[in-house]
């Protein structure tokens, strides 16, 4: 039989067909890497998506929490004339929303 000296099973010629196929069969490492970051990816897309709903569902929550404050300013102060209600209304908006300038 032939000899290589570069053949990590005994020298032989024919052991580099099992060296090669025990490296190929590592392979599926590699595999799982990328499976993994493709995985990776798509859940932190739904993590952002999640999170931006959030912050909708804050503006949109305290949105109607000033227009019930507004009309029940409105209606405890019959004084007061539709004119005042905007300002009011903007008063708490702007303590429950941030401005995102």
């Amino acid at each position: 039989m032939a000899t290589c000296a570069q053949c990590p099973v005994r020298g032989r010629l024919g052991s580099g067909i099992v060296a090669l196929r025990r490296r190929l069969v590592g392979a599926g490492h590699a595999q799982a890497a990328v499976e993994f970051g493709i995985i990776l990816a798509v859940a932190l897309f739904v993590l952002v998506v999640a999170v931006q709903f959030a912050f909708i569902g804050e503006a949109a929550r305290a949105l109607g929490q000033a227009n019930y404050q507004g009309a029940r300013s409105m209606a405890l102060n019959p004084a007061a004339n539709q004119s005042a209600a905007p300002g009011y209304v903007a008063e708490h908006i702007e303590k429950r929303i941030p401005r995102m300038t």
